[in-house]
C-alpha cells in the first residue's frame, strides 16, 4: 500500500509559522484529515490544523517536546464522527531528518490509544517538519507497524511536491536536458513523480496529453468514452485515417507510447462518473478537464474541493454568423484552476445545471430522456460546435504553462485561477473571486478535504 499526504498551502504555512522558529525548540500540532482510500493508495487530506501553544505543552526543548494526552483525545473526539484521521506533526532542527527512538516510543503509545479509542482500521500518521520546511512522515497501521509516506503535495496558489531524497537523486534523462536548462533538474524529477488524469481525449485533451508526456510526466490516465470519427482528424493529436472507429483514448495511448519517453499511460473508455474512472481520479495528483459535457464538469468541480486534487478545466467557444461564408462573432477560450480558496465553476456560471441533469438522464435512462426531449422538458443536442486545432492547442498550451508556473514560479505576477482569452480581440481577462460567496462547494470550507463519504461527493450521480 502506498501512503501519501496532501496539505492545503494555508495549512502548511500555518504549521511552518508555528513549528519553525528561531529559538530552536521543538513544538507540536495536530492535523485533522479526511481520507481517500483506494486499492493501491491511502491518502491523507488536511482539513484542520490544531496548534499546541506553550501552555498546552509539558516540555518544549531543542530535542524534545511533550504534551498531555487529553489534547490528543480531544482531537480524536472531533475526528471520530466522520471517520477522519488525526495526524501528529512536530519539528526537528539541523540535519536530523529522521524519526528518533523517542519519537518511536511516544508515537507507539499515542496511536495505540487512537486505535483503541476510535473504531476502524484506517491508518493514522505522524510527520516531522525540518527547519527548511521540508517534510517526512509515516503512516501508522492498526497492528502498530508503520510505512513511509512516499509523497507530500502542498496545494494552493502554488503546487509543490516533497518526497524522500527529492533534493539528492535528480534524474538525468538526456531527453529532458534542454528543459532542465530552463528550470533545473528538480522539475524534471517532480514531473516524473506525477500522475495526471485527462478527462476528454478530443481536441484540447489530446493536445494536453501529448505536451504533458513530452514534458516528462510519469503517468497519464486518459478518460473518454468516444470513438474517433473522421471529423476529429483535423484536431485530435496523434490520430490518422487508419484510427477511425477506434477509441480515442487508445489512439492517444499508442501515440504517446511511441515517443519512448517512458510515460506510463492508462486508459478508461467510459464516462468520468464510472467506478474505474473515479479510482484513477482519486490516485491523481492533478486533473485536466477537457470535456464539453456539463455532467462531467459538475463531478470534477466537486472533486477538486472534496479531494484536494487541483482541476484545470478548459473550454473553447467559437460563435459564427449564419452567413456564407460565416463570420466569427466570438472566439473565446477559458481555463480555470479549481482548488479551495477560489471560486468553482458553478459560482463562475460555467456549468449549466439543467444541461448537466439532462446529460446524466441521457446516460442513466435514455428512453426517458428521449421522451422528455420530445416534450421539451430537457435540453437536446444542437448542431456541432465549430472547432479549430490551432486555438484548442494554444489553449491547452496556456493551461499547462499556468500549471508549470505554479510549480516553478517563473511568472510571479500571474497566478490567476480564472483566465478568459478573447482570441478575436487580442485580449485577456482575469476575473477575481465573487464577494460574499455562499456556494456550498467553494464558499464554505466544510467540504474541503472531506474525502471519502457516502454518497460520493455528497451527490447522486
Amino acid at each position: 500500500m502506498n501512503y501519501t499526504f496532501t496539505l492545503l498551502e494555508s495549512h502548511y504555512e500555518k504549521l511552518k509559522k508555528h513549528l519553525v522558529r528561531e529559538d530552536g525548540k521543538e513544538r507540536a500540532a495536530f492535523i485533522i484529515c479526511g481520507r481517500c482510500s483506494t486499492k493501491v493508495e491511502e491518502r491523507f487530506l488536511s482539513k484542520e490544523v490544531i496548534c499546541l501553544d506553550n501552555q498546552d505543552l509539558l516540555t518544549s526543548e531543542p530535542y524534545q517536546v511533550s504534551w498531555h494526552n487529553n489534547h490528543f483525545v480531544a482531537a480524536l473526539k472531533r475526528a471520530e464522527p466522520r471517520g477522519f484521521a488525526v495526524v501528529l506533526i512536530h519539528n526537528h532542527f539541523g540535519d536530523y531528518k529522521q524519526f528518533s527512538s523517542v519519537d518511536d516510543e511516544g508515537e507507539h503509545h499515542l496511536f495505540n490509544l487512537a486505535f483503541n479509542r476510535n473504531s476502524g482500521d484506517k491508518p493514522y500518521a505522524s510527520l516531522i517538519m525540518m527547519g527548511d520546511g521540508s517534510l517526512i512522515g509515516r503512516a501508522w497501521k492498526n497492528d502498530l507497524t508503520h510505512d513511509t509516506i512516499s509523497k507530500f503535495r502542498i496545494i494552493g496558489k502554488g503546487f509543490k511536491l516533497d518526497y524522500p531524497l527529492r533534493t539528492e537523486n535528480h534524474l538525468s534523462n538526456e531527453a529532458f536536458q534542454r528543459q532542465s536548462l530552463a528550470f533545473g533538474k528538480a522539475l524534471n524529477q517532480d514531473l516524473s513523480k506525477l500522475k495526471i488524469s485527462i478527462v476528454g481525449a478530443g481536441a484540447t485533451g489530446s493536445a494536453t496529453a501529448v505536451m504533458l508526456a513530452r514534458l516528462g510526466v510519469g503517468e497519464l490516465c486518459l478518460i473518454d468514452k468516444d470513438k474517433l470519427e473522421i471529423t476529429n482528424l483535423n484536431r485530435v493529436h496523434g490520430s490518422s485515417i487508419r484510427d477511425v472507429g477506434m477509441p480515442k483514448v487508445l489512439v492517444l495511448k499508442h501515440h504517446i507510447e511511441s515517443f519512448g519517453l517512458n510515460t506510463l499511460v492508462s486508459i478508461v473508455e467510459d464516462w468520468v462518473s464510472t467506478r474505474e474512472s473515479i479510482e484513477h481520479l482519486k490516485t491523481s495528483d492533478l486533473i485536466f478537464g477537457c470535456t464539453d459535457d456539463h455532467a462531467g464538469r459538475t463531478l470534477l468541480n466537486r472533486f477538486a474541493y472534496f479531494y484536494l486534487v487541483p482541476v484545470i478545466d478548459m473550454g473553447l467557444v467559437i460563435s459564427v454568423t449564419k452567413s456564407n461564408p460565416p463570420e466569427v462573432q466570438d472566439l473565446q477560450g477559458r481555463f480555470t484552476y479549481l482548488f479551495p480558496g477560489n471560486d468553482c465553476l458553478i459560482t463562475r456560471e460555467v456549468i449549466n445545471q439543467d444541461v448537466a441533469i439532462a446529460e446524466n438522464l441521457k446516460r442513466s435512462n435514455p428512453d426517458q430522456y428521449e421522451s422528455l426531449k420530445k416534450e421539451a422538458y430537457v435540453i437536446g443536442e444542437g448542431n456541432p460546435a465549430p472547432s479549430v486545432v490551432t486555438f484548442t492547442t494554444q489553449l491547452a498550451s496556456m493551461a499547462i504553462n499556468s500549471f508549470l508556473n505554479r510549480m516553478t514560479g517563473f511568472n510571479e505576477f500571474d497566478f490567476s485561477p480564472h483566465k478568459i482569452i478573447f482570441f478575436h480581440r487580442g485580449m485577456e481577462l482575469n476575473p477575481g473571486n465573487k464577494e460574499d460567496n455562499h456556494c456550498r462547494i467553494c464558499g464554505d470550507n466544510s467540504y474541503w478535504g472531506r474525502g471519502d463519504m457516502q454518497p460520493f461527493l455528497d451527490m447522486v450521480l
